[in-house]
């Protein structure tokens, strides 16, 4: 049976000395499989400056990491995230939550209320996590933000990135943990959502995008859960679902939509759903 972090028993430490820093390097390594990796002393440049470099320890084994900085998004001061890894043996377990949360934590004790980071958006796990789990939201979209990337991850596909934000005091944070809501199935507003980007489950078992773009109150787009397996099948299917996710969530911001939920299909497990609505306020909400 797969435990959780917290069955675990798993510590969280903040880092600063070179024994530890350099520990980070390998981490990112096996997480995401290249030898591109953020040097060790940056790690201790950062945390000297007020910077957050936190690590996760199993047993004194260190098993995954968070890393931030103090920045400005929209003129307006944060701490950008800029890394989250965990070793693959150690994923799904709630390991990267517990390091979000100890993030948060450091960065409410330096007055801070906003923390920002990009992601894969195609990514369902990270999705999960930023959206489901911690409340995220996110109004921005990079088009291939980083260039092209060598990883196993993001080889030979545009590197598109969501900016999220995660208002770490706000009354939606607090009501999302509260009142979390998982499947699709379960969203009280699902008769209301209109479906902008469909994944749709094809003969041959693989996901293609349908897309819709119509607008309504309430729009879906839906992405597949495991897109990572989906390139192994097909190669030309991460660059397939790239354009359409890019074409959908472009022309739903561009309208003013927000990504605010992210939510899997209890009948469909084979894909997940990001919810968009217009005029979403973090701290004046009601009807979400």
């Amino acid at each position: 049976m797969s435990m959780s972090a917290e069955e675990l028993d798993i510590k969280i430490h903040d880092i600063h000395d070179p024994v530890h820093a350099r520990m980070l390097e390998e981490i990112q390594r096996r997480t995401w499989g290249t030898e591109e990796v953020v040097p060790y002393h940056i790690f201790i440049a950062a945390s000297t400056v007020g910077g957050i470099v936190k690590a996760a320890f199993y047993r004194e084994k260190m098993i995954g990491y968070v890393f931030g900085f103090i920045g400005e998004f929209m003129g307006r001061q944060c701490l950008y995230s800029h890394q989250l890894a965990v070793l693959p043996e150690y994923q799904d377990k709630n390991v990267g939550y517990l390091l979000k949360m100890a993030q948060r934590e450091e960065a409410l004790k330096k007055g801070l209320d906003l923390i920002v980071w990009t992601y894969d958006p195609l990514q369902s796990k990270n999705a999960y996590l930023n959206i489901n789990k911690l409340g995220c939201i996110t109004k921005t979209y990079f088009i291939n933000h980083y260039g092209e990337m060598n990883d196993e991850l993001n080889r030979g596909v545009p590197s598109d990135r969501f900016m999220v934000e995660w208002w770490i005091r706000s009354k939606w944070v607090d009501y999302n943990w509260k009142n979390r809501v998982r499947y699709f199935e379960d969203f009280k507003h699902k008769d209301d959502v209109v479906i902008g980007l469909e994944a749709v489950m094809e003969e041959d078992g693989l996901i293609t995008p349908n897309l819709i773009k119509e607008g309504g109150v309430f729009v879906g787009v839906e992405i597949p859960s495991d897109i990572n397996k989906l390139k192994k099948i097909d190669t030309k299917m991460g660059v397939k679902w790239r354009l359409a996710t890019r074409r959908a969530f472009r022309h739903y911001l561009d309208k003013t939509y927000i990504v605010y939920r992210y939510l899997r299909y209890r009948n469909y497990p084979w894909k997940g759903i990001y919810i968009l609505k217009k005029g979403v306020d973090v701290n004046n909400f009601r009807d979400l």
